[in-house]
């Protein structure tokens, strides 16, 4: 199969006139991703006369207003400079009259990087304690500093050491140390001294130092590293792979994820890891549809027949694909036959089931029928042996049925609500109330707000369990319960979330004991990990805006909901908010509406409102469906079965001693990273 590469030396070469310049903020995304710096590269070679937002903020932010964010990135680009403008303000009254503020670069009059340096000269000729927003360009790479910190050694010697303002509140990050070990290193060029350290000052208010020396062997191999990637004579060929810098990439949405949707790349194929597509495009199957054309005459593990429903439909997907494309359907494994039809290295069990979902896949990208294939019992319960304490539990085989009691909830929160820390803004449910369907909205707005709510919103659970022991509380994924953990503890709640903060536990107030008793007692349901453990659908994730379809709800349909309580509350209308995103958006603007010199307008709490009724509204949906399908389903059971494993007298597997043997090597690699960090 020919993909569409891009060689960063073909860009360097046409634009090598431009002078195009690495930064630390691209050798950071290019360690995660060499795509980048080859998309980079030829976006700046194509918009050379682009404006720089860094620029118009830091102006906005010395008026006291700032332009009310685009969208979510932009929020985040805001808040990290809002951090930088509070950093400057603390270094303004520690070190008064000695903060020397850059002049900014002449953006209107195109003022290049280099003439803008020339222009200030060399500011750590003077006697400033601090230098804001100091420019280099060095050997080919250029950044701004956040500050240099005049620092006076035992040794009498006085040298600027770089600071740089970042968001995060767990500590520096690699690139965060890259960037700072590049101003070093220039620093040394312009002074002739290197100075001993570098700083971060984290969003949570703390201060993290590295020694120069013990990084410096690191960043002299990662800038030659770089520099061959670009050099036009050594320069390869880069392609879009999945990364972690995705989320965060601006050609994610623009360049990468258009190019995968085009080839049919395995990306998109539910459960397979890296590990699996690396293997898998090893022996020549590179897209969804050429492994779910495979046959058990091709791999005889393949030898399982599905039900006839989906033998029929797999049938028409394989005919409209051949209509569209004008082949025939068994020549997307031309390339694995050329390469002598390797099996490839992934476990049998595995395999199959990889191969299940590229047909389930393919059935609903050509014949537009999304199937959902439920596991056997014997399956499922083998699976649940791999599983501890409530985990256990967590498939179709022992999902509770309904109850007039019972509970689905959902949580929205902020995780940059503050620089120094997130806010779980709204804790909304639904439950029954004389025999009708409630919604209801726990809304917090400051901190101390939040610590409240969860409590209350605790105690009301544990109240309605010991009323109603066959109550349980259902939620999609495990953060409701991880974050009401936080919470109580006076950890930041957000931890959980997007895993920013990690938990540390200060105490255990009542709350908290309550919510252990109602998690030992089983009383929380993760229906996430209910279908993952029960089940595989044509959707290409487990995301439940996808899988709420299954149950038949439809966002946006004229449909009886319950009320959120705020006015013109249309059933139909959720605002922007399609994603958790859209949500600390609206709350983000609604929030901080002074900052931004904009109303402070309710009706955005009633889209988010509407948001998180509609997720809970799924979530119930969810459940429901899945109980019907289990009484539909043949080989499943009927009814709500009880676990019964022994894990004590449970002998691990070879496979599954090996497995927590690497995971115990991997956990402690990652502490040795951190503590050396």
């Amino acid at each position: 199969m020919r993909r569409l590469s891009v060689t960063t030396g073909d860009y360097y070469n046409s634009v090598a006139k431009t002078q195009i310049m690495l930064s630390p903020s691209k050798i950071t995304a290019w360690l995660e991703c060499e795509h980048y710096l080859t998309l980079k590269l030829k976006d700046e070679a194509q918009n050379r006369k682009k404006g720089d937002k860094t620029t118009k903020i830091t102006k906005e932010l010395a008026s006291g207003i700032v332009e009310p964010p685009e969208d979510f990135a932009d929020m985040l680009r805001k808040k990290g400079d809002l951090h930088e403008q509070l950093c400057l303000k603390d270094y303004q009254a520690k070190y008064p009259g000695s903060v020397f503020e850059v002049p900014e670069r002449n953006e209107a009059e195109y003022e290049s990087f280099s003439l803008w340096i020339d222009r200030i000269g060399n500011p750590m000729e003077g006697s400033y304690s601090v230098i804001f927003q100091m420019p280099f360009i060095h050997d080919g790479i250029r950044g701004v500093a956040d500050f240099l910190v005049q620092t006076e050694y035992e040794d009498g010697q006085t040298v600027y050491e770089p600071v740089d303002s970042k968001l995060s509140r767990t500590g520096a990050k690699q690139g965060h140390l890259l960037q700072l070990l590049f101003y070093a290193e220039a620093i040394e060029a312009k002074t002739g001294i290197l100075p001993r350290q570098v700083h971060v000052l984290l969003g949570s208010g703390e201060t993290e130092s590295f020694n120069v020396r013990n990084y410096w062997w690191y960043w002299k191999r990662l800038k030659g590293q770089v520099k061959k990637a670009m050099d036009p004579n050594t320069a390869k060929e880069t392609d879009p792979v999945k990364c972690s810098h995705c989320g965060f990439c601006e050609f994610h949405y623009t360049h990468c994820r258009p190019q995968w949707e085009r080839e049919d790349s395995l990306v998109f194929l539910s459960g397979a890891r890296k590990a699996h597509r690396d293997s898998l495009a090893e022996v020549g199957i590179e897209t969804i549809t050429s492994l779910a054309s495979l046959t058990s005459a091709d791999i005889d593990t393949l030898n399982s027949t599905f039900p006839p429903s989906l033998e029929e439909d797999f049938s028409i997907a394989k005919a409209n694909w051949s209509a569209k494309s004008g082949k025939e359907f068994r020549s997307v494994l031309a390339d694995w036959h050329s390469q002598g039809m390797i099996i490839p290295e992934i476990e049998d069990d595995q395999l199959f089931k990889l191969w299940r979902q590229a047909r389930l896949q393919s059935i609903a990208e050509h014949a537009n029928k999304v199937h959902a294939y439920f596991f056997g019992q014997e399956e499922m319960e083998e699976k649940a042996l791999d599983r501890e304490g409530w985990k256990k539990d967590q498939c179709i085989l022992y999902l509770p049925e309904m109850s007039d009691h019972d509970i689905y909830l959902d949580f929205e929160g902020h995780p940059f609500w503050s620089i120094e820390e997130g806010l779980i803004f709204l804790f909304g449910f639904i439950e029954k109330e004389d025999g009708e369907w409630k919604y209801v909205a726990y809304w917090a707005h400051d901190k101390a707000e939040e610590k409240r709510q969860a409590g209350a919103i605790i105690d009301y659970f544990f109240e309605k369990f010991q009323k109603y022991p066959q109550m349980r509380i259902y939620h999609y994924n495990h953060t409701e319960r991880s974050l009401l953990a936080d919470i109580t503890q006076e950890a930041d709640s957000m931890s959980s979330i997007l895993a920013i903060l990690g938990s540390a536990f200060q105490n255990s107030p009542p709350e908290l004991e309550r919510l252990e008793r109602l998690e030992d007692q089983g009383v929380f349901v993760d229906l996430l990990a209910v279908a993952r453990n029960s089940m595989q659908t044509g959707f290409r994730s487990f995301s439940l805006k996808e899988m709420e379809k299954l149950a038949g709800f439809f966002r946006g349909q004229d449909r009886n909901l319950p009320s959120t309580g705020f006015q013109d509350d249309d059933p139909s209308e959720s605002g922007s908010i399609e994603r958790g995103a859209g949500a600390v958006f609206e709350y983000e603007l609604y929030s901080n509406a002074e900052l931004y010199g904009i109303p402070k307008d309710e009706k955005r709490l009633g889209r988010i409102a509407r948001y998180n009724r509609d997720d809970v509204v799924a979530t119930r949906d969810l459940h429901e469906w899945l109980l019907k399908e289990r009484k539909r389903q043949d080989k499943l059971p009927n009814e709500t079965l009880t676990p019964s494993i022994d894990h004590e007298g449970y002998d691990l597997s070879e496979t599954q001693i090996e497995r927590e043997r690497l995971q115990a090597i991997i956990i402690d690699e990652i502490k040795e990273r951190r503590n050396a960090l």
